[in-house]
């Protein structure tokens, strides 16, 4: 089984062949960005990385586990308190409250997974979605004030800050904010490579292939499952942390099942059987969205046609459908080499 690469092998001109020189393109270009862009669109790209973030956790649970989970977004939402509880009851920096955000996740998704993961297919997916709705009713209702007081029931803003070491970053800066998001994105992203190119992950590939096999072969196929879901939700919780560092706001709103749509589609446009195509997926759904909104008062529809259009044309998602080109153009390289 072949394990998850970042770069294919037929890059041209062996650019990519290594992936140690596809990881330092790929950080020089986003180290060079913010002097190619104004202010505003460096908060909009982090934005993008946080967005893409949040859909590759949705990938992670479907992609790799064929659980099509309609949870990610309370697990997102939870992120998202449970970063601004860390600072508010416990006073914890940016990167304690960080920590707290990804705990308050998983300690959501514990028992979910646990009652999620006992039913497959559309029972699975039925079982999220009324997990999503009663969660964001009962929060809504008000009765949970003694948990957070005034932090569950409305929206807050506030003004994060960075210590490092002796010194103190504001995120005041636009330019502080998308290097921050850069790095912290991109150290998710491969703690999340080597988990699925781990044993865990090989594991877990088998039990999507053929979960019966999977069993024969002696794999506690739930737990595995439970597992995973706990893995990704910790990845939706960590999102939602720091999107509410970089957007200095949380909502109730962020616990809805609508989100955890949102992000479904952007991994299915960019291709749920990697880690990188919900960024590509998700930087195609925003910009798009972004201009099309502009010249289009009903753009949903135009982004629904070329929604449609993809997932015919491009089953395997935008990632793929690039990395298809990459390695027929390598090809065609090796073939005319004198």
């Amino acid at each position: 089984m072949s394990t998850l690469t970042l770069f294919p092998e037929g890059s041209p001109r062996g650019l990519f062949r290594s992936p140690g020189a596809g990881v330092a393109c790929l950080a020089a270009f986003f180290a060079l960005l913010p002097w190619l862009v104004p202010d505003y669109q460096q908060v909009f790209i982090a934005e993008i990385l946080i967005w893409g973030l949040f859909a590759m956790s949705f990938a992670l649970v479907f992609g790799f586990g064929g659980m099509l989970s309609f949870a990610q977004a309370v697990f997102f939402g939870a992120g998202c308190y449970g970063f601004n509880l860390g600072t508010y009851y416990f006073g914890f920096n940016t990167w304690g409250a960080v920590f707290s955000a990804v705990v308050a996740a998983v300690l959501f998704a514990i028992p979910v997974g646990f009652i999620a993961t006992r039913v497959r297919h559309h029972h699975f997916l039925i079982v999220t979605v009324i997990i999503s709705v009663l969660v964001v009713t009962v929060l809504a209702s008000g009765h949970w004030k003694w948990i957070a007081g005034p932090y569950v029931t409305r929206s807050l803003t506030f003004v994060p800050e960075v210590p490092l070491g002796f010194v103190t970053f504001s995120f005041f800066k636009e330019e502080v904010a998308y290097y921050f998001t850069v790095v912290m994105v991109g150290a998710a992203f491969f703690v999340c490579r080597r988990i699925i190119n781990s044993a865990f992950g090989r594991a877990m590939l088998a039990v999507k292939d053929n979960e019966a096999r999977a069993q024969m072969i002696g794999l506690n196929v739930k737990r595995l499952r439970w597992m995973l879901f706990i893995i990704a939700a910790g990845v939706a919780g960590y999102a939602g942390a720091l999107y509410a560092l970089l957007a200095r706001y949380t909502n109730l709103e962020f616990f809805h099942w609508v989100y955890s749509g949102k992000a479904i589609v952007m991994a299915m446009i960019g291709g749920v059987g990697s880690l990188a195509g919900p960024f590509v997926g998700t930087a195609f759904y925003m910009i798009s969205t972004e201009y099309l909104s502009r010249f289009f008062e009903q753009f949903i529809i135009v982004f629904g046609v070329i929604l449609l259009i993809v997932i015919r044309y491009a089953p395997e998602g935008l990632w793929g459908l690039i990395l298809r080109g990459i390695r027929e153009l390598g090809q065609h390289e090796n073939v005319t080499k004198p």
